[in-house]
């Protein structure tokens, strides 16, 4: 369908004026005149339309000491949701966030991952389980995203390379037959990068190394993962350290980032990363020579990274929750020793998403389709 120029232009004022009550917590309508220099008949048209669609509530009223009230308008919290869920090894979580990117419901349950139909038929009924009890309306779910470790396709349907799981060539198609909404996969260090950029105020150019069970990496320019040609950028987790005789990758090379920096490579059969912090707190010698080994290679692969690109790093993921800010002074001072150029100031910076970070990552792009579709 054409549109003539006159639409356009209509849109585009919709467009600035939802962008405007989504970026504040609420907003009357003379300062959305005067913020956009629109004339008040044509704010009023389009908060008319906006309210009717179920995008924003105007109940709140600005407090005022003379006068009128004025009308408070801001974006409906609960009309629209998006889904997203984390695939683990032996769980998966699932969260819900509102138009505002706000968390409204979370869970997860222990389940071994196989790549059959029992098992996606079981991860469905959980979600869907979870939308029944959790969801006010099911017709304003806009989807949900899986986070996934493996790579997938452009278009968000097909796993393309699951090395760790064993399951390339999964289409979302095992999800979809068991649910009523559309269903979409994500890489899961992309869905932490995201996360993690969705979060930030600057919103600079920033590599994600993001450390949990495996490590993953992934790229954001200019607000966007950048995959490159075959979606495989920024899987720097594959740049090897030792590639003689080093450890075992998944991937079937040697001495992997992966192998030295991952939360598997650090912890030892059945033991968990708070228990090994709480014995690193409590200064077993043991734990610290394997923290203080930990780091090096840590280190190693952080100035490896910034060697490719020469912007902040940003440590995500589990490990997160355990940086402190001396630690992240003990990382600067060693890569300082080994980088090949002086650094004026630290690029390291910590990630502030420390829960759920995969599955409000996958949530996120619906969230971001939607409002972008008004531009």
């Amino acid at each position: 369908m054409s549109v003539n120029n006159t639409n356009s232009d209509m849109m585009s004022k919709y467009a600035r004026i939802f962008h405007l009550i989504f970026q504040n917590d609420k907003i009357s309508k003379q300062d959305i005149a005067v913020e956009l220099n629109l004339s008040l008949p044509t704010v009023t048209n389009n908060l008319k339309k906006m309210e009717a669609a179920g995008w924003i509530t105007a109940d709140d009223k600005f407090t005022s000491t003379v006068g009128r009230k004025a009308i408070a308008y801001s974006t409906n919290d609960l009309g629209t949701v998006s889904l997203g869920l984390a695939i683990y090894k032996h769980h998966v979580t699932i969260t819900a966030l509102n138009l505002k990117s706000v968390e409204i419901a979370h869970d997860s349950v222990k389940i071994n991952y196989s790549n059959t139909s029992e098992y996606y038929h079981s991860v469905c009924d959980f979600i869907n389980d979870f939308i029944k009890k959790s969801i006010p309306s099911t017709s304003n779910i806009l989807g949900i995203g899986i986070g996934i470790q493996g790579l997938v396709s452009s278009d968000k349907q097909t796993v393309l390379y699951g090395k760790i799981f064993d399951n390339t060539g999964l289409t979302t198609e095992q999800f979809s037959k068991h649910l009523d909404i559309p269903v979409n996969f994500y890489h899961d260090a992309d869905c932490v990068a995201v996360a993690e950029q969705y979060a930030q105020v600057d919103h600079r150019d920033s590599t994600y190394l993001s450390i949990g069970e495996h490590v993953g990496t992934a790229i954001i320019i200019n607000d966007s993962i950048y995959s490159g040609d075959n979606g495989r950028s920024g899987t720097m987790e594959h740049i090897t350290l030792n590639p003689v005789d080093g450890r075992q990758c998944y991937c079937g090379n040697l001495g992997c980032i992966e192998t030295y920096c991952s939360l598997s490579s650090l912890l030892s059969e059945d033991e968990t990363i708070d228990e090994f912090i709480k014995k690193l707190h409590q200064g077993n010698s043991n734990i610290e020579a394997r923290w203080d080994d930990y780091l090096k290679y840590l280190a190693m692969a952080i100035n490896d990274l910034h060697m490719f690109l020469d912007n902040q790093l940003v440590i995500a993921g589990d490990l997160a929750r355990y940086i402190t800010d001396s630690t992240l002074q003990e990382l600067d001072n060693r890569i300082k020793k080994i980088t090949a150029f002086p650094e004026d100031k630290s690029y390291l910076k910590l990630g502030k998403i420390l829960n759920r970070s995969v599955a409000k990552g996958a949530a996120l792009p619906a969230l971001s389709q939607l409002i972008n579709s008004f531009s």
